[in-house]
């Protein structure tokens, strides 16, 4: 142990404040140790030192302060690492003073890092983030290293990979688009990961929520609020203990429902939230929490406070007469403001969300003519109210607002009544009004099977009707999220959140190919658990020839002993006869003529959509980026005319180790292509067959 670390000890173990004075060593024995033990156990003890000489501008010990960054780059203990960071960053002298080499420490060697020690790694990626974001450094280097990750490092740096994306997006969503579409996309894949999947969803989340208050229409605000639940609720369904997650996705809900006026969606919602947060209270209660996370939680309270306002507005609201009109109003007004004032993490203005607000504030008005004569005493005569706080500003614009509405619906009247049959415009399609309207009242039907669809719903229904399919449509989402299998569930989600980014991805073409996809998770997970038996039949022969015993293309082979090698017509058959039997079973083809100038290996048709699943065999590489090179240009091919989705199936009949086999979750995945000088891509989704597989009772 060095004097200086002696020194550290000594003063840590009496409860010492510790400064350099304190230490009591030679200037020169403390510059030439201060590098060895801010590599060591001591480097918190030493960080404290350093912070104390900024915070009271002791000049004296600057040079042993800069040695601390030389030997902090070889630090290898992710505790001290971290205890030390919070020291430093926790004075805004001490940031200052030391960014620069700071930034250069933990960013030096990082890629090598990962890979050797990604729990480190991982801290001092955090940690680079952390200066970058509050301006005391250039981006520029941690931009760069975050452009060259990707989602094929060890798990115990993914698994912290997530919150720092998200730490990113937080303060530069708004500015740095570049830089901001490689952070999400490479959350994406982070989603498909399972050491880092949950943790993805809800950064995720937050990145639609915090897109949908600065959106600046509401077809963008409708998408990106509706998105942002369901990955708020992937996250509770698979993850109980993301008590964020739950309070997100109750913020969600209660500004939708708030939309619809139903009081009874909105109450509930709030409720759910202040439970969430309790929980997420209680199970932090005595912990440790970094300064840097308090603005996170700064942002919770103020949407917890926007979603009490929208709870007491809602029921008030519902009422046709007020008893005490000025408390009301005030009441109602607040809501009808914060939508615009709210202002959580990384946002610079709430304005988006007052798209969905407002007008349900302006709607309930319109339908109450007592209420809206109470709102128009009161901006006309606000000097008698009892306080002194009315809003008269928000109740002038509320009114004026309402009036507008008025106007424009009696112009549409008279236009209406004094246009002759049949010269009007084309009626055939939906209005902008019924656009509105599904936007507002069916968001969720809206992302599912698409605007045109959702319009023309509106067109011929009302609000209620709209509202109650709505419900229906996001009440299947949580069915399915909240479903028993652990696997196929999360997995599905996960695609089809993957798949969401794909313009064609809408409507009918969304519905059905959704459908597919889920027949074929489920076939991938029967070929991975079912004997041979099951999966092939009682007496494991062909039933139109007893002497004919059905190969097994799963299990292992020997072909110096005459066993026959696998090949790719027995998983095609193996998968057509699987939609057969299934709720796909009359839509199924094998061998389908005139597809692309030849065959398709498995064609489902739904009416004028047909999706072709590529089968594929390859006993030299199950590597996912070889395979697509090999098979993918091909499986896409056949979508060329059609909608551009598909599937390729690929059985895996590499030699095997009794290491153990991969997971079904970790042998599918959603990819695309797109051809040299095209313009679309082609979504496929993947997915390989284990073949020449040991059994479980082998392994001993």
């Amino acid at each position: 142990m060095t004097q200086l670390a002696g020194r550290l000890s000594d003063l840590a173990g009496t409860g010492q404040m510790i400064t350099f004075d304190a230490v009591g060593l030679p200037e020169t024995v403390v510059h030439g140790e201060v590098a060895e033990v801010a590599s060591g156990p001591y480097a918190p003890l030493l960080a404290e030192a350093i912070t104390h000489a900024f915070d009271h501008d002791d000049r004296a010990w600057d040079h042993a302060a800069a040695q601390f960054s030389t030997g902090f780059a070889r630090q290898l203990s992710v505790l001290h690492l971290t205890s030390a960071l919070e020291k430093l960053l926790g004075s805004t002298n001490t940031a200052k003073a030391l960014a620069k080499p700071l930034n250069g420490a933990l960013l030096t060697g990082l890629y090598e890092a990962v890979q050797s020690v990604p729990l480190l790694a991982a801290a001092r990626l955090e940690g680079a983030v952390r200066l970058a974001v509050s301006k005391m450094v250039s981006p520029i280097k941690v931009w760069g290293i975050l452009e060259e990750l990707d989602a094929h490092s060890p798990e115990g740096f993914l698994e912290r990979l997530p919150r720092i994306l998200g730490l990113a997006l937080d303060c530069w969503s708004q500015d740095e688009q570049l830089i901001t579409e490689t952070v999400r996309s490479l959350l994406m894949l982070l989603a498909a990961d399972e050491a880092s999947d949950v943790d993805a969803f809800v950064e995720l989340g937050c990145d639609h929520l915090r897109s949908a208050l600065s959106a600046q229409s509401l077809d963008k605000v409708s998408e990106h609020i509706t998105t942002a639940r369901e990955w708020f609720n992937t996250a509770e369904a698979a993850e109980e203990a993301r008590h964020d997650a739950q309070a997100y996705a109750a913020v969600c809900d209660a500004v939708l429902a708030f939309t619809t006026g139903d009081a009874t969606a909105v109450a509930a919602a709030a409720a759910r939230l202040d439970t969430a947060l309790q929980h997420r209270d209680a199970g932090h209660w005595g912990m440790h929490q970094p300064a840097w996370l308090q603005p996170q939680l700064a942002a919770e309270v103020a949407w917890g406070r926007l979603v009490l306002r929208l709870h007491r507005a809602a029921e008030l609201l519902l009422e046709d007469v007020w008893m005490e009109p000025w408390a009301a109003l005030d009441d109602v007004l607040s809501a009808y403001s914060a939508s615009r004032t709210v202002c959580p993490l990384g946002s610079q203005d709430g304005s988006g969300l007052a798209l969905l607000v407002e007008p349900a504030v302006e709607d309930s008005f319109l339908r109450r003519q007592a209420l809206l004569a109470q709102l128009r005493r009161a901006a006309s005569a606000p000097e008698q109210h009892p306080g002194t706080g009315f809003d008269h500003p928000t109740a002038a614009v509320l009114v004026a607002n309402i009036d507008r509405r008025m106007a424009s619906a009696a112009a549409q009247t008279d236009r209406e009544a004094h246009t002759p049959a049949g010269d009007g415009a084309d009626e055939s399609g939906p209005s902008e009004n019924d656009v509105e309207r599904a936007y507002r009242f069916a968001p969720t039907t809206v992302r599912k099977l698409g605007i045109d669809f959702a319009s023309a719903l509106a067109r011929n229904i009302s609000d209620e009707a709209l509202v109650v399919i709505d419900g229906l449509t996001h009440t299947e989402d949580l069915a399915r999220l909240r479903n028993s299998d652990p696997v196929v569930v999360p997995l599905l989600n996960r695609f089809l959140a993957q798949l969401s980014v794909f313009p064609d991805f809408t409507g009918e073409t969304r519905r059905t190919f959704s459908l597919l996809v889920e027949q074929t998770l489920l076939f991938l997970k029967a070929a991975a658990d079912l004997d041979t038996a099951t999966a092939f039949g009682e007496g494991r022969f062909d039933t139109n020839n007893k002497k004919i015993r059905i190969r097994d293309y799963r299990r292992r082979y020997n072909k110096a002993d005459g066993d026959a090698v696998p090949v790719e017509n027995d998983l095609q058959q193996h998968f057509f006869q699987w939609l057969r039997t299934g709720q796909l079973g009359a839509l199924a083809q094998v061998e389908a003529i005139n597809q692309a100038l030849g065959r398709a290996d498995v064609l489902v048709s739904f009416g004028p959509l047909q999706y072709l699943t590529e089968i594929k065999k390859n006993p030299t590489n199950s590597d996912r980026d070889y395979l697509q090179g090999k098979y993918l240009a091909q499986a896409a091919e056949y979508s060329n005319t059609n909608v551009p989705f598909g599937q390729l199936l690929v059985l895996d009949l590499t030699e095997k180790t009794k290491a153990g086999s991969l997971r079904v979750d970790e042998l599918a995945w959603v990819t695309s292509h797109r051809p040299p000088g095209a313009s679309v891509d082609r979504a496929v989704v993947a997915g390989i067959v284990t073949g020449n597989r040991f059994t479980p009772s082998e392994f001993s």
